[in-house]
């Protein structure tokens, strides 16, 4: 198992991708910390989870509001005994009104709210697990977009917050030496969750499964998967990147 005896907390665990990582990291052994805010998807979670014998506390949590992250952070290493491992998945839910508007008709007041969901939700639980994770080195991971890569006609707002998302990765990867802990973005492509494929009409799912090299979507165990192996040993020696999950489709832009 990869990760035997890890204590790792998912932010943003009901998710489809933050729900299939819980599986897989329990899978390999480690006792699990999960982080959302619908208390009863939490606790859907954290009972299947439980049931293969594996330690998982719910922690109900805004992590937009002030005190939310340290409180769950808190909570989750006491109860685990100890934090080795930050995943987030957390983010603003797209809203096509914004996503069509262009970056002169975008009000501030919004682009705050998404950096709010996106970049400072994932800096407060930052600042809350760093002081628990340096005493002994840990893995922290967050998502992404294509987008923010490699820019797109629509979309400025999420894409500027999810670019900040990269640079409080490098910030951290790039203090390895007093932190002691690795640092990784995942910059998501086509995934078929319903915030994205679940959307769309069926010429726009086909479409947009043509983009990639491999003429299809990706799944969300595809994503939980890469969260495993970074996370684990096997990167030991890898830090600061941006692990790229699109098929291919920014490789050929």
């Amino acid at each position: 198992m990869l990760l035997e005896g890890r204590k790792a907390i998912i932010a943003g665990a009901t998710s489809e991708i933050g729900w299939e990582t819980a599986r897989v990291f329990a899978k390999h052994g480690a006792a699990l910390g999960l982080i959302a805010r619908r208390r009863g998807l939490l606790r859907r979670l954290a009972s299947e989870i439980r049931a293969h014998g594996v330690e998982a506390i719910p922690l109900p949590a805004d992590l937009t509001k002030p005190g939310e992250a340290e409180r769950a952070v808190k909570t989750a290493a006491q109860k685990l005994g100890g934090l080795d491992t930050l995943v987030c998945y957390v983010g603003a839910k797209l809203d096509p009104a914004i996503w069509y508007r262009s970056i002169d008709k975008t009000s501030p007041e919004t682009i705050r709210g998404i950096l709010a969901a996106d970049f400072f939700s994932a800096l407060n639980l930052v600042q809350a697990a760093t002081p628990l994770m340096s005493r002994r080195g840990g893995v922290m991971i967050f998502t992404s977009s294509t987008p923010a890569l490699t820019w797109y006609r629509y979309g400025a707002a999420y894409s500027l917050a999810k670019l900040t998302v990269i640079g409080m990765m490098k910030a951290i990867a790039a203090e390895y030496d007093r932190l002691q802990i690795r640092a990784y973005v995942l910059a998501l492509g086509n995934i078929k969750t319903r915030a994205t494929y679940g959307r769309l009409k069926p010429s726009e799912k086909r479409r947009l499964a043509q983009e990639s090299p491999m003429k299809r979507w990706g799944e969300p165990r595809e994503v939980a998967n890469v969260a495993l192996a970074l996370a684990s040993d096997l990167f030991s020696y890898v830090n600061g990147q941006v692990i790229v999950i699109d098929g291919g489709t920014v490789m050929l832009t």
